[in-house]
């Protein structure tokens, strides 16, 4: 695909964002309906998007910030639950994954910061109002969703934890007294099967609601390892999630939610990307010399490993949400827990010898968060909203290096000497931090057509570290390559302020125009390694300018908006040899200034009845303006046959890690008569990107073309009176089978070689899905 046909295609259409669409809340049941539902009515007006993002339901269309929602049914209709999959359906975001820990949720560019545990995301990611402290937390399957909205910009006068670059906001849905049953299941290839069912309901008559929520979902690997016949980078997963609704009264209500998720695989089975300079000479030949083979597949399917891989995540929590009603006034009050769990076992050597047996890092998190928030009437001239947040954080880590047997592999592969054989080092690592805030934010509305917004917060963030090392002793040169150590308890006090401006006006009521000035930070913080670095806070200045309106009794919704983010200090991840071996740590720091620009543009419309059309695409310009202590690529180390020193290098002017230039995400759904009072439902996505760079040290080794991802799904179905109804779906995702990656990670040693993780090819299946 080409751009500039892409800018045009943007420019006239205005493209916009209404991935969640429905009938009219207001159409009467002979004029709409929703596709998703499989009702016998196609949908002639588009939906009226209601979203929290100012901490009142709003029609997204009359909130002033750049907001794209999609709704629980769209994500059921088109057959997408995992958190990579709203690459397809949001604008601006690039979902990494690589294996359940190192995940990562960026916009605009901003927050391809994967598995560091000492850093929080730019991108804040809440789960029914409740902040996850790390975006790892979100890696689950999306089931039973009201809706998933994603705010950009920064946003910390209206939510719990202060961001950088945005805020995806993931809301499930909620018990109801009406009775309600689903049930779905899903079979395909890959060895892969879907179930998932809820049930709704009166416990006690208008009193007490309930809800249950399960789900089983499980696929085999695709990764074929060519060493022993395995298929790697499958999963397992199962979750449960249990709701109680409390309304006694008019004024007052209490939502409690309790989950757990678990997941067993063999992700992080990562594939040769790129051999790197020389045609990979050096590369083939250390292996060879090592007694073994490596692989490199253009279809990045194949790996050589003879090791175990596999991976356990536990995450349960808790929550309870009261809401008062005051008058005109709302108080809101919400407490929460979670855990959450990471057990890796990794081949980390990448051949099919036995160098590194087992290398990786445990993590053990919980966190406690309480937000006590107040909301003046929203509809009167001057209103607010003001909250105090806390939250507290504890991680109990180990950061493990297993040698294996092979003196002579060790040795070829540049992984250590000889003597390092059987070795074993452990860093095990305490962080804590406690976070305290006051926020608030004013509205005035001096006219109907006029409003303006001013937003303060300040944090108190304090944070405390402990590293210590410990060794098996195997052989005097391994204890001294990794001493003992122990840092003591380390800690760092921040005190950061946000702040907001804005003003709206709207030139009919269905045309509204908004520009903003916004300052985010995001706390600073302590190295989780050997070397203890001190970390200074992220702040991000931002600029929005941008247009929201619908038209033609709302058949057609077009959107669009121009920003401008500059970010001094950005935090980012480093990898860091350690010591004289081949072995790699992600080290936090600050890397100097970044600046991302660009325009997004959104739109949905509904040209007939019962077709529904979309369009998202967005532009950026995402670039480090100062980055003078940059990893240096595989081309800069290894200039023919120099040998690999201690080399910094100079990214300035150069791309961000992970952030594609363009990001075109085009869709349709038809709804239709079928035959025997029977309806169809047809729905194409198409989500395309451009090229990216997938390694820190943005080596052209490690590029990442351009992809775009077809998925295709029609449906038969039937809805009969008392909301009871039935469909079955054929689909396939990644119908072209294109070969993508959905995490980078660079291993440019002295071997210079590029391994990144690969995507899901082409998938199939059939889908039932009951309501009664």
């Amino acid at each position: 695909m080409n751009p500039s046909n892409v800018a045009l295609a943007a420019a006239v259409l205005l493209c916009a964002s209404a991935p969640g669409w429905a009938a009219d809340a207001d159409a009467s049941s002979d004029e709409a309906t929703v596709a998703a539902s499989g009702s016998s009515t196609p949908n002639t007006r588009l939906e009226e998007v209601i979203v929290s993002a100012r901490r009142r339901e709003e029609n997204a269309q009359n909130v002033p910030v750049p907001i794209a929602a999609v709704n629980g049914a769209a994500l059921e209709q088109s057959g997408q639950y995992r958190l990579e999959d709203l690459n397809a359906q949001l604008p601006s975001t690039n979902v990494e994954f690589a294996n359940p820990r190192q995940s990562s949720v960026a916009v605009r560019g901003l927050g391809n910061n994967p598995a560091n545990d000492a850093l929080e995301s730019s991108v804040g990611v809440y789960l029914d109002n409740v902040y996850l402290g790390r975006a790892s937390m979100a890696n689950m399957d999306l089931i039973d969703i009201d809706q998933i909205a994603l705010l950009r910009g920064p946003q910390g006068t209206l939510f719990g934890k202060n961001t950088t670059a945005g805020v995806l906001n993931i809301t499930t849905r909620a018990p109801s007294f009406t009775p309600e049953t689903e049930a779905e299941a899903s079979v395909g290839n890959e060895g892969y099967y879907q179930l998932r069912a809820s049930t709704t309901g009166a416990v006690v008559d208008d009193t007490l609601a309930g809800r249950l929520s399960v789900s089983r979902t499980y696929r085999d690997g695709y990764v074929d390892d060519i060493y022993d016949g395995r298929e790697l980078d499958g999963s397992s997963r199962y979750a449960l999630r249990g709701q109680l609704l409390w309304d006694p009264t008019q004024d007052f209500s209490l939502r409690l939610i309790g989950e757990h998720e678990e997941e067993h695989s063999d992700n992080g089975a990562a594939v040769m990307f790129n051999p790197g300079p020389n045609g990979g000479a050096k590369f083939y030949n250390a292996v060879a010399a090592a007694g073994g083979t490596v692989v490199y597949d253009p279809n990045y399917l194949e790996t050589t490993i003879d090791g175990v891989q596999h991976m356990v995540v536990r995450q349960s929590g808790t929550s309870a949400e009261a809401n008062w009603q005051l008058n005109d006034y709302k108080l809101t009050s919400i407490t929460a827990w979670r855990s959450w769990a990471f057990l890796p076992t990794n081949d980390a050597d990448s051949t099919n010898v036995n160098v590194l047996s087992n290398a990786g890092q445990e993590v053990h998190d919980q966190q406690f968060s309480q937000e006590l928030r107040l909301a003046s009437p929203g509809e009167a001239p001057l209103s607010y909203v003001v909250g105090l947040y806390y939250f507290y954080q504890q991680q109990n880590n180990i950061l493990y290096t297993h040698y294996g047997p092979d003196p002579k592999a060790i040795v070829a592969l540049g992984d250590g000497a000889p003597s390092f054989a059987n070795g074993y080092y452990q860093t095990p690592q305490y962080l804590r931090t406690e976070s305290g805030a006051a926020f608030g934010q004013l509205t005035w509305r001096p006219v109907e057509s006029w409003e303006f917004a001013a937003g303060l917060r300040d944090t108190q963030e304090a944070k405390a570290m402990q590293v210590t090392r410990t060794n098996n002793d195997v052989s005097p040169a391994f204890a001294k390559t990794f001493a003992p150590y122990n840092s003591g308890l380390l800690t760092l006090d921040d005190n950061d302020v946000s702040a907001l401006l804005s003003a709206s006006y709207k030139f009919t009521p269905d045309v509204l125009a908004y520009a903003s000035l916004a300052r985010g930070a995001k706390a600073g913080g302590i190295n989780l390694g050997t070397n203890s670095l001190y970390v200074s806070p992220e702040i991000a200045d931002d600029a929005e300018l941008g247009i929201k309106s619908s038209w033609l009794q709302r058949r057609l919704t077009a959107n669009a908006n121009l920003f401008w983010t500059q970010v001094k200090d950005y935090q980012a991840t480093l990898l860091e040899p350690v010591g004289n071996t081949n072995t790699f740590v992600q080290v936090l720091t600050n890397i100097g200034k970044v600046r991302t620009r660009g325009v997004e543009s959104e739109i949905s419309a509904i040209p007939i009845d019962g077709l529904t059309l979309r369009l998202s695409a967005s532009y950026d310009n995402a670039t480090y303006l100062s980055y003078d202590n940059a990893p240096c690529s595989a081309e800069a180390l290894a200039p023919k046959n120099a040998a690999q020193g201690s080399i910094i290098c100079n990214l300035s002017g150069k791309p961000l890690v992970g952030a594609p230039t363009w990001i075109v995400n085009p869709g349709a759904s038809w709804a239709h008569r079928s035959f025997a009072s029977l309806t169809g439902t047809a729905e194409v996505d198409y989500a395309w990107r451009s090229k990216q760079y997938g390694s820190a040290d943005d080596s052209e080794y490690a590029l990442i073309p351009s992809y775009g991802l077809l998925n295709v799904r029609y449906g038969v179905g039937r809805e009969f009176d008392g909301g009871k109804s039935w469909e079955v779906s054929l689909w396939s995702n990644n119908v072209l089978d294109k070969r993508y990656v959905t995490g980078g990670v660079t291993v440019a040693s002295s071997l210079y070689d590029y391994y990144l993780y690969p995507g899901l090819p082409r998938t199939y299946g059939l889908t039932v899905h009951v309501k009664f």
